[in-house]
């Protein structure tokens, strides 16, 4: 005898941080929404991009789940160091620091291992069925009729709903079953990553203190988001509590090669300056590879299933995790199937209008990074680029969003006008560091140089004025950056 069918409004497949955010944001719209999640494994495992950014931090607190986020650590602001030549000298390490000063926004470093699985508690209390350990033996996806079968223990469950949300992760479970491909998108990266225990005190591999910083941030620089800026890559050090720091690379894969990447990853820690005296006596974890780091699906919605998060795109760690677009999804797609059951009508005209704002927003972020790769590892043409991105983020995305809340869900898109400032800046910047590569010269900076971003989210009147002042700090930097080159041709 066939065991009964059972009926949900939602079946999510993947029970990480893009489900339960999905689940929090439409029980912020309706309580009477029956959702099942089915997660394969037993635990949690680490991810790439553990760092929550400003407009990620307004969306969680939008969801009332402060409680899960305390215990997390918090982020005291982001950082990027430069050592063009590997030098053992740390007073030749220049910085370019954007300390998180008191205001309207608090950002995390997430455990996200942690993190995911108190998540699914909290949504688990508030209804939501749960299937863990679990794994689907069958499938039938149609059109607003999906049916799967699902192994619990000894167990065979059949579930149904009229729409399935992939929350799988890189297993993009659905895309593979329904043999959705990935666009072509021109930006080839990896990451290798493992958790460290007990790295070194800053005071041995860091740039000398810092007495702003430590006046007026938040917290100290040991749990703000550090970036190690290396010749087409770069490398994150972020501190979970602490005993526990996650480490690791991003890269290019057409300049950056190797065979085997725990023994790339080894040497790169025991080569770099910094890094040997950062890690040299800790306790190594996992080693952990993504082979292809960005990718975006052909699509991302049909008529009764959607993908969020990895399982449909991820494009670069940087500066902007996938946690900030998983936010704007779950803000667009909880209205969307909030919107349906209610009235049973599928609007296809809103389902397209979503799916645009999403690929033009990937594809404004990717015209970002294409160029970036090629001279990230240089103090001052990075500190131009890094100044640019934060007007167009903090102005376009970050402000707007602190002072019309609605904002918050329509991701960086870039206008005809920016598109081109981006394109020519960036090509200008890439230009620049080939004519230095062929005259074999490096950035020129004094000792302990150091740039601060003036990022900031004061709640005072001060606010408004903020954007403009990113503004005029990111043309003076490109100014002097110009009138630097012009001088060394004249020489």
């Amino acid at each position: 005898m066939n065991e009964e069918t059972k009926q949900f409004d939602l079946i999510i497949i993947g029970g990480g941080i893009s489900a339960t955010l999905l689940c929090l944001s439409i029980f912020k719209r309706t309580k009477d929404f029956n959702i099942l999640i089915i997660e394969k494994s037993d635990r949690f495992s680490q991810k790439v991009g553990e760092s929550v950014v400003d407009l990620t931090a307004v969306f969680l607190k939008s969801l009332e789940i402060d409680h899960l986020l305390t215990e997390q650590v918090h982020k005291t602001g982001v950082r990027f160091l430069f050592n063009e030549t590997n030098s053992g000298d740390l007073g030749d390490v220049a910085e370019f620091a954007s300390p998180t000063l008191p205001g309207a926004i608090k950002g995390y470093h997430l455990n996200r291992s942690v993190v995911d699985q108190k998540l699914l508690e909290e949504v688990q209390q508030k209804g939501v069925t749960v299937y863990r350990p679990a794994e689907i033996v069958a499938t039938s996806f149609k059109e607003f009729e999906n049916k799967l079968s699902v192994q619990v223990e000894d167990q065979i469950k059949h579930v149904q709903s009229k729409w399935v949300v992939d929350a799988t992760g890189r297993g993009r479970f659905v895309a593979k079953k329904l043999n959705w491909n990935n666009k072509p998108i021109g930006l080839n990266t990896g990451a290798i990553m493992a958790h460290f225990q007990n790295i070194a005190p800053s005071a041995e591999w860091d740039t000398c203190k810092n007495h702003y910083w430590d006046g007026k941030a938040v917290g100290l620089r040991d749990f703000s988001t550090t970036h190690l800026m290396r010749k087409h890559s770069w490398w994150w050090v972020i501190r979970l509590n602490e005993t526990t720091t996650s480490i690791g690379v991003v890269f290019d894969k057409n300049k950056v090669k190797f065979e085997d990447y725990k023994t790339f990853f080894q040497e790169q820690i025991t080569t770099d300056a910094q890094l040997v005296r950062m890690t040299q006596h800790a306790k190594q974890g996992e080693i952990r590879y993504i082979k292809n780091l960005a990718y975006v699906s052909e699509r991302i919605y049909s008529k009764g299933i959607a993908l969020i998060g990895e399982s449909g795109a991820f494009l670069d760690p940087f500066i902007s995790p996938g946690l900030e677009m998983i936010g704007q999804q779950t803000i667009w797609l909880s209205k969307l199937l909030v919107k349906e059951k209610e009235t049973g009508k599928f609007e296809q005209r809103k389902w397209e209008r979503y799916s645009q704002l999403f690929y033009q927003s990937y594809a404004s972020r990717l015209k970002i990074y294409k160029t970036a790769y090629h001279f990230m590892h240089s103090y001052d043409l990075f500190k131009v680029w890094l100044m640019q991105g934060n007007f167009a983020y903090f102005g376009k995305i970050v402000f707007p969003s602190v002072v019309f809340n609605h904002r918050i869900k329509y991701p960086l898109r870039f206008n005809m006008i920016e598109n081109v400032a981006v394109h020519y800046f960036g090509k200008r910047l890439k230009a620049i560091n080939q004519k230095r590569i062929k005259s074999n010269r490096v950035a020129v900076y004094q000792k302990n140089e150091l740039t601060y971003s003036s990022v900031r989210v004061p709640k005072g009147i001060l606010f408004p004025f903020i954007p403009f002042h990113l503004l005029f700090k990111a043309l003076w930097a490109y100014w002097l950056l110009e009138v630097k080159e012009l001088k060394f041709r004249k020489k």
